[in-house]
């Protein structure tokens, strides 16, 4: 399988070719379950388990290395959270601690959170070093809201301050799912791995520039407390072979369940352990490309190609690597790391406003109408603008101008508005009413469109008109 430190013994070429074709396809996989069910407990110890019964007061299980054997109990107070085989989590005790699990630190380091606890209650027990109190708070929080991104950024701060790493790359894991991205989230994923003495990494994920910067309420503390609270040596749980191969197919199948943050520790820990084998590099550059550090994951595949021989199954292997390599720097160019330059979200890229007009018309024996708009577009969704048009009706001509407000869904188009009519020497206004359908081109920057326009005049005997037209759209940028 691996090689431990030496570059002398023989791998054999099959195994060596499934291992490598298992790592690339770490991102197609389904969801694959964990081997075991692990309980977290609150003295920051970890037991590999399966779970067989919760009731009110403890937990029973059995040991995953002797699932045939008694069954154990642990009071259900010194627990924080249990992981189970399939990636479900139950948060009980986090921020607690053995020595005295029923201590809930107030602001001052006394009493009770009470039940008012808020972000700011969170932020000032880490500000005071209460590191457990902030823990406490960070989790009735969250069990009330599950779904804010910066809450649970923050959360992983304060657990990688108390060195409950596992639980930090948890939320961490849980923010990148939920699609967010933004300086603060970044910010907190690169302390976190600062404080597990994850130096490269820490520095890969956060960047300070003037769009980069800092939250304000934790910049100024936060070298001290990195001071103080870092691991004095990098996290590792790779101490012999046996851990190497078992940790390498953990850190896969937490790639292929989008767990990328903690894939990625598990990942460094082992290149940092065992420099010299190829394998682990390369899937360590696959999550390290799905979150978004390309540099590093060049760097990876970068390192495993110079650690392959020159053998023919070799050279096979190292252009292989080779094409990963071009796509990743194609991915630098074509999407700059998001960790550089926050991503816009969605809003962001749809509300400025840009030109947009429309020309089109209809002709037929007896009516000749010509019609156009000027105005501006929110991209791909509405469209105010300055509508006018000329119809010559048998030996009659009349124009209109006035102001619309158009929407789109789905290609079909619907506005409204109040026009100005002139024709026959007498002038008055109409409520327009306009249903179409539009079929944009393939660099959306046009679009050909179908309208009936309906114009019914505000006065009792004011005539009403409905006429078709066909034009075209032109969008001065990408709609």
């Amino acid at each position: 399988m691996f090689n431990q430190v030496t570059v002398n013994h023989m791998r054999s070429a099959w195994l060596n070719a499934c291992f490598l074709l298992s790592a690339f396809v770490i991102s197609l996989l389904p969801g694959a379950s964990f081997a075991q069910d692990k309980i977290y407990k609150t003295n920051k110890t970890v037991i590999e388990a399966k779970v067989t019964e919760i009731n009110a007061s403890e937990i029973k299980y059995k040991k995953f290395s002797n699932l045939n054997g008694p069954a154990y109990i642990v009071p259900r107070k010194e627990v924080s959270m249990i992981v189970y085989e399939n990636g479900e989590k139950e948060i009980y005790n986090q921020g607690q601690t053995t020595q005295d699990p029923n201590a809930k630190m107030g602001a001052n380091g006394k009493g009770s959170l009470g039940a008012n606890s808020s972000i700011d209650q969170a932020r000032n027990f880490i500000l005071n070093e209460n590191i457990n109190g902030g823990i406490a708070t960070y989790a009735k929080l969250i069990s009330s809201d599950l779904n804010d991104p910066l809450l649970l950024a923050e959360d992983a701060y304060a657990l990688a301050l108390g060195g409950i790493y596992d639980a930090a790359l948890m939320r961490l894991d849980l923010c990148r799912n939920m699609g967010a991205i933004t300086p603060e989230i970044n910010y907190f994923t690169s302390q976190v791995f600062a404080l597990m003495g994850y130096n490269d990494l820490a520095n890969e994920y956060w960047k300070a520039s003037d769009i980069n910067k800092a939250p304000t309420w934790i910049f100024s503390k936060s070298g001290l407390l990195l001071q103080k609270y870092k691991s004095k040596s990098p996290v590792s749980k790779t101490k012999s072979r046996e851990a190497l191969i078992a940790n390498f197919k953990h850190a896969n199948e937490l790639a292929s369940q989008n767990l990328y943050f903690q894939s990625i520790a598990l990942f460094h820990d082992i290149v940092t352990t065992y420099p010299n084998e190829y394998l682990p590099y390369v899937g360590y550059s696959i999550t390290l490309e799905k979150t978004g550090a390309f540099e590093k994951s060049a760097e990876s595949i970068e390192k495993a190609i110079s650690l392959i021989g020159n053998t023919a199954d070799d050279n096979a292997k190292k252009q292989l690597l080779e094409k990963r390599l071009a796509t990743i720097r194609q991915n630098m160019t074509l999407l700059p790391s998001p960790y550089s330059t926050p991503v816009k979200t969605k809003l962001e890229q749809s509300e400025h406003p840009q030109m947009m007009a429309y020309a089109g018309g209809m002709v037929a024996p007896s009516l000749i109408n010509v019609n156009g708009r000027i105005g501006y577009f929110v991209s791909g969704a509405s469209n105010a603008s300055l509508d006018f048009s000329v119809m010559k009706m048998d030996s009659t001509s009349y124009s209109n101008v006035g102001l619309s407000v158009y929407s789109q869904k789905n290609g079909f188009v619907s506005g409204a508005g109040i026009m100005m009519n002139s024709g026959s020497g007498n002038t008055n206004f109409s409520f327009k009413l306009s249903v179409g359908y539009s079929k944009m081109n393939k660099s959306r920057t046009s679009s050909i469109d179908i309208f009936v326009d309906v114009n019914k005049g505000l006065k009792k005997d004011a005539m009403t008109t409905a006429i078709m037209s066909i034009g075209t759209s032109f969008y001065f940028g990408k709609r």
